[in-house]
């Protein structure tokens, strides 16, 4: 496949790479261009909290801050990542694992919020978040295996190791509160790799329940002892 055909592939709007670049720019540019529509689309816990504008915990999925270099580099990311994860995981997976991670990520941050004035009064955009779980995802799948990272090859975990260390600099050199959802993303996407998706641990939990319950159930029920038999007859 030569480049080009493989660039109009990765901007193709059917594909999830494609679909999540163009959600990128043109959720970013509305939350730049209108006021109104950030009111409404940035993560507020204030809001959360007090007025249950519940939609916030998904509509900062893929809003960054109108600079060039975000739009950018978030744009590059997703689609490089979404087609990679479109190949292994298929559509729906894709599509499950960044709003899942979004909407716990940002469910927790609301939760802080309860015990931090700081996190309670500060807005947050979710493209970082997403960014960082797709790019760390990515990389603890390839595991031992080598990436390419700027011409320069490294193995999965170190790709993991660098998307991670774009949010813990940034907590270091700025502000801890502004990271936060990036933090509980980062969290929720390990957890989501080693397979503590959470599909699997409702199945884990409805497994155990079900265990309980016929445990309760066979309860009252007891073990008849049977006759001790001389182990030679059942010789021939």
């Amino acid at each position: 496949m030569s480049f080009a055909n493989e660039v109009k592939r990765w901007l193709s709007p059917r594909g999830v790479g494609g679909q999540m670049a163009l959600l990128l720019v043109v959720s970013s540019l509305a939350a730049a261009i209108s006021r109104a529509a950030a009111e409404q689309l940035y993560l507020q816990p204030a809001d959360v909290i007090q007025q249950l504008k519940l939609w916030q915990l998904v509509t900062p999925t893929f809003i960054v801050p109108p600079s060039p270099l975000s739009l950018v580099f978030g744009v590059l990311i997703l689609l490089q990542s979404g087609t990679w994860f479109e190949l292994k995981w298929g559509r729906r997976h894709t599509w499950l694992f960044v709003v899942g991670v979004n909407v716990l990520a940002n469910a927790l941050t609301v939760a802080t919020g309860f015990v931090s004035t700081s996190v309670f009064a500060m807005t947050f955009a979710g493209g970082y978040t997403t960014i960082e779980a797709l790019w760390v995802a990515q990389g603890l799948l390839i595991g031992p295996g080598r990436v390419s990272w700027f011409g320069f090859p490294i193995t999965g975990y170190a790709f993991a190791v660098i998307g991670a260390a774009f949010t813990l600099l940034a907590g270091l050199t700025g502000s801890w509160v502004a990271v936060v959802p990036q933090l509980f993303g980062l969290v929720v996407t390990l957890a989501w790799v080693q397979g503590y998706t959470p599909s699997q641990l409702w199945l884990r939990f409805r497994s155990r329940q079900l265990e309980r319950d016929l445990k309760r159930r066979a309860s009252h029920l007891s073990v008849i002892p049977g006759q001790k038999k001389d182990r030679d007859q059942y010789l021939n």
